[in-house]
């Protein structure tokens, strides 16, 4: 491994380099989606808009001028001090660099040594907070997950459809349950599995999905387009920002002109991600439109040529029911200053906290209240 490097930190991503991949984009660089040039300007317009962010592009090249691993980074004002983490804000799966087919594969010493030189050449930060972190990059070894000592606490869930469909439909739970509530939906009249491929299918999916998201955190009770209207601003630049890159996915389960349930995935070549999925509740329920939306997927996707359909972050039973492979990610707290280390404190304190039954049942109160002095 070269034993130094020249690093270069940029606050904007018209600033980067031509190597920094944009969604679409076909390179020799090794990354998910989520750290494309895509994506960071969506973040950029939507959640990037709030007091005290502040990017932090990392992009490091050796000295013969070969580019070996970019970070997307930023510091935010959080939590009483500096941190630092991936640009994601919750709307990212994966969290990693990118890299190149340049140099030695990564050993826990060059990790600690890249670490440590990318550490310099920051903004000053009070501690780093890296969660969601792969270990493998494609066919490349993620560095930082070499230094993360702990484990996420959530996983990635995907199905592999490197299969043939026998395989995969015998893998669904109550697949022919599905099938049957499929054609009860048929029965009802026009049922249509949509994939918009037009500006004016995209604005027709995205109206009912954003408000179909929005109703179900009023029923869980947690924080929702009302309360943090960048989310929203997100997926809606998004939707033209990736369609326009060739990356979008949005699908929906359409009845009788009626949209029941909805998916807005993204993809990067076989890759499929899935990020907003939303179905309707009601009367709709006992056709389970979700489930019918996800199973027509994986047949859509199979016969596309995908090689998975990932359903990113989450270790609800629903998704560990329908994917079959896990894939485990690990989280890295680094400790910069006196004030970080106070702010690790509090946070180890509220992370127990909010572990216990006490909190988790006065939790949903607070947004309760909050609704109700609209």
């Amino acid at each position: 491994m070269i034993p130094d490097y020249d690093i270069r930190v940029y606050s904007h991503p018209d600033q980067l380099s031509p190597q920094w991949p944009a969604a679409g984009a076909v390179t020799d660089a090794r990354q998910y989606i989520f750290q494309t040039t895509t994506f960071l300007r969506t973040w950029l317009a939507s959640y990037g808009t709030r007091p005290g962010n502040r990017l932090c592009l990392v992009e490091v090249w050796d000295l013969s001028g070969n580019p070996l691993c970019f970070l997307p980074l930023g510091i935010s004002s959080r939590h009483g001090g500096r941190i630092l983490t991936f640009v994601d804000d919750g709307v990212a799966d994966y969290n990693a660099p990118i890299l190149f087919p340049n140099g030695d594969e990564w050993t826990r010493t060059a990790a600690e040594r890249l670490w440590s030189r990318i550490a310099e050449a920051l903004p000053p930060f009070d501690m780093a907070i890296f969660d969601k972190m792969p270990e493998q990059i494609r066919d490349r070894t993620n560095p930082l997950f070499l230094l993360a000592g702990e484990m996420n606490g959530e996983s990635c869930h995907l199905t592999n459809l490197k299969r043939s469909w026998p395989e995969i439909d015998q893998s669904q739970p109550g697949s022919k349950n599905l099938r049957n509530r499929h054609r009860a939906l048929e029965r009802l009249g026009e049922c249509r599995l949509l994939i918009a491929a037009t500006a004016e299918e995209r604005a027709f999916v995205l109206e009912t999905l954003l408000a179909q998201k929005q109703r179900r955190f009023e029923e869980t009770q947690v924080p929702g387009f009302d309360k943090e209207p960048e989310k929203q601003s997100f997926f809606t630049l998004g939707t033209d920002n990736f369609a326009a890159a060739n990356a979008l996915h949005l699908s929906a389960l359409v009845v009788n002109g009626q949209v029941i349930a909805a998916m807005w995935g993204l993809v990067e070549g076989r890759h499929y991600y899935g990020l907003v999925f939303t179905f309707e509740s009601g009367e709709w329920s006992k056709y389970s439109p979700g489930r019918v939306l996800h199973y027509l997927l994986l047949r859509h996707l199979l016969d596309g040529g995908y090689d998975c359909l990932d359903l990113g972050i989450g270790d609800e039973p629903w998704k560990l029911n329908c994917c079959d492979v896990t894939i485990d990610l690990k989280k890295m707290t680094l400790v910069r200053t006196a004030r970080g280390r106070v702010i690790a404190t509090r946070l180890r304190v509220m992370e127990r906290l909010r572990a216990t039954p006490l909190w988790q049942k006065l939790r949903p109160l607070k947004w309760t209240v909050l609704r109700a002095l609209r």
